[in-house]
């Protein structure tokens, strides 16, 4: 796997930093640690939260099998942009805060999703709005599925606790700034 990162990424970034969330693209070393819980042989449905510009999105179709669907949540216009260019027909990029995954999941008519990988900026979010998001999460993740999050501290570490029944916390110093990463079971 490499990592494209260029310049303009870094100036991109910068000027979404209240959605992105960060100055540089993830690594290719925080990527695997967030995405190794994944069985991609058995999953049909991973609903993406803040794809941004599509670091963990590339990588999610790239291992997807051919039968699974990917429904990715953005905010930003130019990033939505972005992750149309890369035309796949078993990826749904909507233009909707990740507390809707209820609505679009039922115009999509599917039931529950397998896992669900976040990189939105949990401490840049109203308190309010993220507990609709993880909410959200834990009710449309089957039974054993996965919430996966990374963040930049462990503001939020709090918030996850209470919803999910297993949270499993790692480190990952190999990606800049370092990340937390959060595994949490429903």
């Amino acid at each position: 796997m490499s990592a494209r990162f260029s310049f303009t990424d870094s100036i991109s970034l910068i000027k979404t930093i209240r959605t992105s969330g960060t100055i540089t693209p993830s690594s290719p070393i925080l990527i695997n640690r967030l995405l190794k819980p994944i069985d991609f042989s058995k999953a049909k449905c991973i609903v993406e939260l803040g794809p941004g510009n599509g670091c963990f999105t590339r990588e999610l179709l790239r291992r997807m099998t051919d039968d699974c669907v990917l429904v990715c949540f953005e905010v930003n216009d130019e990033f939505v942009d972005q992750l149309n260019a890369l035309c796949d027909p078993r990826m749904h990029v909507y233009n909707a805060c990740a507390s809707s995954i209820r609505e679009v999941l039922d115009e999509l008519n599917i039931d529950e999703v397998d896992h669900i990988v976040s990189s939105l900026p949990l401490a840049l979010i109203d308190d309010e709005v993220v507990s609709n998001i993880l909410a959200s999460a834990r009710e449309n993740l089957r039974e054993g599925g996965r919430f996966l999050q990374y963040q930049y501290s462990l503001k939020n570490y709090s918030d996850v606790k209470p919803v999910f029944s297993d949270v499993k916390l790692k480190f990952t110093l190999r990606n800049m700034p370092p990340a937390f990463v959060y595994e949490c079971i429903k």
